[in-house]
């Protein structure tokens, strides 16, 4: 049977995964930062991200088969969302750099944001 290549249509709200890793920051930390400090920020970044419309569909952390620095794919957690624009996506990107509640996240984690379309034989 041959399938229809149907041209994508890109249409609002984007599917969106998030791509995240702990980097030399976060290892190098000691617990009570971690604690105290760089979870109490990442939640709140996150917080952030749904307060400018990202809506999180999953996630994912694959942390039950490995310990350390992510080497196979670069990144040990995949958060997957419904954001209505770039310019939030870009704005998402810019809260892990800008920091606040006491951390600036990129000094503690790597993130890459990769847009797509649902998977048509699945969603549609």
């Amino acid at each position: 049977m041959t399938v229809p290549f149907e041209a994508p249509e890109v249409t609002l709200p984007l599917r969106a995964i998030v791509l995240g890793a702990a980097t030399q920051g976060w290892y190098q930390a000691d617990d009570a930062e971690r604690g105290e400090v760089i979870l109490p920020a990442l939640v709140a970044a996150m917080r952030d991200w749904q307060a400018m419309g990202a809506r999180l569909i999953a996630s994912l952390d694959d942390d039950l088969f490995m310990v350390g620095e992510p080497r196979s794919t670069g990144f040990s957690w995949y958060l997957m969302f419904e954001i209505p624009s770039l310019d939030i996506a870009a704005a998402m990107v810019q809260r892990f750099r800008a920091g606040g509640d006491g951390a600036r996240l990129d000094r503690f984690f790597r993130l890459e944001i990769r847009f797509g379309r649902p998977f048509f034989p699945l969603e549609r």
